[in-house]
């Protein structure tokens, strides 16, 4: 067995330790719940016959609620749950709320807040490309628009049950973590709001990469 194999099977190993529910809790109705959906079917295709391994069950909820809405909902739904969560995210976009409200909602939430700015097909985008300026929503969509062209994959679709295929089959899903940490260092503003480009989204699949390798 090779040394890089070794710390593999000692990684997984160690997830027996781990919390074995997750709970990702999506501002969004539609990509957002369509991309961890993906996520999930990946990881129980890959590890669901393997007794060794010990599988996440993540559950993804698509509200579409505003931002303190999406907090005050997960609070319930985890202390209304029958299960008990190791790690609860809520995602949620700057979009076009108020720079107080998108601050307000990340300071005030008590579980983990993995926010994009402006929106979430920011990480997306990041699978395909490093962002390293000031964008609006809108460009974020043409960009990950012309990165689907240049693809081969289509026209870009909010709806697309396969995008979480989609975006790691061509993209790169350790590109986009490692670009993600790029924009953290070029934007280190105290206020959330004032941070873009930047998406927190890469903490929760950070968590799970062992699993997608």
């Amino acid at each position: 067995m090779t040394n890089n194999s070794r710390l593999k099977k000692e990684r997984l190993s160690s997830r027996r330790l781990a919390p074995c529910n997750y709970l990702i809790v999506c501002e969004g109705k539609k990509t957002e719940p369509n991309y961890f959906n993906g996520l999930k079917e990946v990881i129980n295709k890959k590890y669901g016959s393997r007794i060794d391994v010990l599988i996440p069950k993540i559950e993804i909820k698509g509200t579409g609620r505003n931002t303190n809405d999406l907090i005050n909902y997960a609070k319930k739904f985890v202390n209304h749950s029958n299960k008990m969560y190791g790690k609860v995210w809520v995602v949620f976009d700057k979009d076009d709320y108020k720079d107080e409200q998108f601050d307000n909602a990340i300071n005030n939430c008590e579980y983990e807040s993995c926010w994009s700015n402006p929106n979430f097909e920011l990480w997306l985008l990041s699978h395909f490309k490093k962002i390293s300026r000031y964008i609006t929503k809108d460009e974020v969509l043409s960009e990950l628009d012309k990165e689907f062209r240049k693809n081969s994959l289509g026209k870009y679709n909010k709806n697309d049950l396969k995008i979480f295929d989609k975006v790691t089959r061509n993209g790169n899903i350790k590109d986009a973590i490692i670009n993600c940490r790029y924009m953290e260092n070029i934007n280190k503003s105290p206020n959330c709001s004032k941070r873009n480009p930047m998406t927190k989204v890469y903490k929760i699949v950070n968590d799970f990469i062992d699993y997608l390798e």
